[in-house]
């Protein structure tokens, strides 16, 4: 049966595959796809040990992924510079395609930006301003870091928050194992982040979290990896808020500002490379959110799925999340792409 069902899943990519091939070449409208990673990293690096199977993607299937939507005809473009000419009324490409990073990982510069430099193509890093240059990172990674490395003790009071959020048999010595780590920070979801962040930070100064295996102290970009990449022009940077909050998730006015008008500011200081791009951590937003990011911002990306027509609301970008499981080959690749247009 698993057999079975594996070869129609095949089967089923493949059509999709051909079909979204077709549709690209009969398509005569101007069209936008909007890629988007988050982690590169090889195979064999320790990092993956630590991160959600939707986050990571290897340089060699970035490097394919380039080539592949060339070979489509897709023009690779600057975000901003699609957006400007869009603004402007001038001419835009038949097909044009925008690798995009969220978040601002060490391993952009590490692992993904040796691949944009040999294939020379543009991309668009969003920054969450306030852990560049530190060591800190994100709390569903310190999450699944917790959940794999050890059991969850019972009567540890620092521990009872997190209780509620696992399956029955985690609270015991055995670790859990990534895809149910990974469920545990879909249902954590449910909290705001700063509840989570202080949770762990209790956790922490307990000495009760276990130690990294990675060898690497600094996750995030730092500043001079920042001019690097701005130095050869084909890495630009937007604005991914201030501490990656969920904007959904924040009460007041002030808050919002923090992390919105908060972050367009820390771009102005960054200078090279910097555009007036906003994208939403997670994808959740309000109205009065909306209303700020439109206030300080030319355009605006969301987690919705799909092609930008050039008469897209710039404050709607659709994009694509590519990683292992949903990208790994071009059949893949395009069947996904192919799920916008179908």
């Amino acid at each position: 049966m698993a057999h079975l069902r594996a070869g129609l899943k095949y089967i089923a990519t493949a059509i999709l595959a051909v079909i979204t091939w077709f549709r690209i070449k009969l398509s005569f409208r101007p069209s936008l796809i909007i890629l988007t990673y988050h982690r590169i990293l090889p195979q064999d690096h320790p990092d993956r040990k630590l991160e959600q199977p939707g986050m990571v993607t290897t340089p060699s299937a970035l490097r394919d992924h380039i080539g592949i939507m060339r070979s489509i005809g897709a023009e690779p473009v600057h975000l901003d510079e699609w957006l400007a000419k869009k603004r402007k009324g001038e001419q835009l490409p038949p097909l044009a395609v925008s690798f995009t990073f969220d978040d601002g990982w060490r391993d952009n510069f590490q692992f993904a930006y040796p691949v944009l430099k040999e294939t020379r193509t543009p991309a668009t890093i969003f920054l969450v301003t306030k852990l560049l240059d530190s060591d800190r990172t994100f709390w569903p990674e310190a999450v699944l870091h917790l959940l794999t490395s050890t059991g969850i003790p019972k009567g540890k009071a620092e521990f009872q928050w997190l209780i509620p959020f696992l399956p029955k048999r985690a609270i015991s010595k055995a670790p859990l194992s990534l895809n149910e780590a990974d469920q545990v920070i879909n249902r954590l979801k449910e909290l705001d982040d700063q509840a989570i962040i202080s949770h762990l930070k209790l956790i922490e100064d307990s000495g009760l979290m276990p130690e990294s295996p990675t060898s690497e102290k600094r996750s995030i970009l730092s500043s001079t990896e920042l001019k690097e990449m701005a130095a050869e022009g084909l890495v630009k940077f937007g604005a991914h808020t201030r501490h990656h909050y969920r904007l959904n998730r924040l009460n007041d006015l002030s808050a919002l500002e923090n992390e919105i008008r908060g972050c367009h500011n820390d771009l102005k200081l960054i200078k090279e490379g910097a555009v007036s791009i906003f994208c939403y951590p997670n994808g959740d937003i309000t109205q009065q959110g909306e209303q700020l990011v439109q206030s300080c911002f030319d355009a605006a990306c969301t987690t919705k799925t799909g092609w930008n027509r050039s008469d897209r609301n710039p404050y709607d970008l659709h994009r694509f999340n590519l990683h292992d499981g949903n990208s790994s080959n071009g059949r893949k690749l395009l069947a996904t792409l192919g799920r916008g247009i179908v």
